[in-house]
């Protein structure tokens, strides 16, 4: 999984398709389920948004990947990911960025192989994500954008993700709002989200892990019925 979706590694699958200037990129089966996932997330509901890579790394919260393409637009949209069997393909030049649920699909991954091997029972700790089956509970504690400790209790047969955003002049927020940014190409992007905290719980971690954005870019009052009818569950820490 790193291999192929890392925003970070300068030979990823992503990579490529991010300096492909268009032409189509070869994935293999992990990579293309990932993609679909994200890409249907975003069709259903645009607070998630995997395009956002060149509004990020202007706020200087990703390295920026070497592209043959100068005009990199700040944001598109779910049509602009083009999926035709193991090929991938943008339609405008823009660069993805799994970040937003790769880490908990690697999770997913992981808990796949362990089932298929027979284990019983295990969690896998990808640090803000977590995953847990079989008859292990799993003692959970949430780290806030304060610094504040929040015992969750425990987990059992279910998926848990903590996104935390903390802006100041010195640490730039790593989340950005979709809605508020635009496809001009202008540095840096608008978006940013306030400072706070958002976990959700969901059977699955990619699940779990995408539904915090969502949750970052939903209005408190209709946030937990959004991330309810999108499988997950909304944890309001005190």
């Amino acid at each position: 999984i790193q291999q192929q979706l890392s925003f970070h590694h300068p030979d990823s699958d992503l990579t490529r398709l991010n300096c492909a200037n268009g032409n189509r990129i070869t994935f293999n089966a992990p990579g293309i389920y990932c993609l679909k996932l994200a890409r249907a997330l975003m069709r259903i509901n645009n607070a998630f948004n995997c395009t956002l890579g060149k509004a990020i790394v202007d706020h200087h919260a990703l390295p920026a990947p070497t592209s043959a393409t100068s005009t990199i637009e700040n944001i598109g949209t779910w049509e602009d990911v083009e999926i035709n069997q193991n090929h991938v393909r943008l339609r405008r030049p823009l660069w993805i960025t799994l970040d937003g649920i790769a880490k908990g699909f690697a999770i997913d991954q992981g808990i796949k192989i362990l089932r298929q091997c027979g284990v019983p029972a295990a969690w896998i700790n990808a640090g803000g994500d977590i995953r847990v089956y079989g008859s292990v509970i799993m003692p959970v504690s949430i780290r806030d954008h304060r610094g504040t400790d929040h015992a969750m209790g425990g987990l059992q047969n279910a998926a848990i993700a903590t996104s935390t955003n903390y802006y100041s002049a010195d640490c730039p927020g790593l989340l950005l709002n979709p809605a508020a940014v635009t496809q001009s190409t202008k540095k840096p992007a608008p978006g940013l989200i306030p400072s706070g905290t958002w976990t959700v719980i969901a059977r699955s971690a990619w699940r779990a892990d995408a539904l915090t954005k969502v949750a970052a870019n939903t209005p408190v009052e209709v946030r937990q019925e959004t991330i309810r009818k999108l499988g997950g569950n909304w944890i309001a820490l005190d």
